[in-house]
């Protein structure tokens, strides 16, 4: 007895649903390691140049909870490479404000450390303010690729277990 062979309908049905099983796999497994890696996730987005990727994660968060430290931190990481200086003020004295209220372990290391930090950068723009000539030669560096996340904030969430 001989096995009739598929149809060529058929066989590009089955390449088909093969396809659209491998593709549902790797959705899912991307949604759920987008979660338990968030750090991977976003400091990979971000030394790849996909800041705006980066930002639209930061403000899907806030969306949810306009506390999330995450989203907060990764939001002024996003306007300070930006030099975006109507904006930087505000996103960092929010990240101070709500990263004062965060206990988790790492956290709370990382952001004694990086607290001063932040607080040099508000104190320098409110001294020294960005001329409109600067913004002009710094504001394109922004868009420079394969520089790392500027904060530990995010890993020490990670470790924290915050994005579980």
């Amino acid at each position: 007895m001989t096995k009739s062979q598929p149809s060529p309908k058929d066989q590009i049905d089955l390449i088909m649903a093969k396809r659209m099983l491998i593709l549902t796999v790797i959705v899912f497994v991307g949604a759920v390691q987008a979660q338990t890696n968030f750090y991977t996730t976003v400091t990979n987005l971000w030394y790849q140049g996909n800041k705006s990727n980066v930002l639209e994660i930061a403000n899907a968060r806030l969306a949810q909870n306009t506390n999330d430290i995450a989203g907060l931190v990764l939001k002024a990481e996003f306007h300070f490479a930006h030099l975006d200086t109507a904006e930087i003020s505000n996103a960092y004295s929010r990240v101070l404000a709500v990263g004062e209220t965060v206990t988790s372990t790492n956290f709370v290391l990382r952001f004694s450390i990086e607290k001063q930090y932040i607080l040099d950068i508000l104190e320098d723009l409110k001294d020294d303010p960005i001329t409109p000539e600067e913004l002009l030669l710094d504001k394109p560096k922004a868009a420079i690729i394969h520089k790392p996340l500027p904060t530990g904030l995010i890993e020490a969430l990670q470790k924290d277990n915050y994005f579980n």
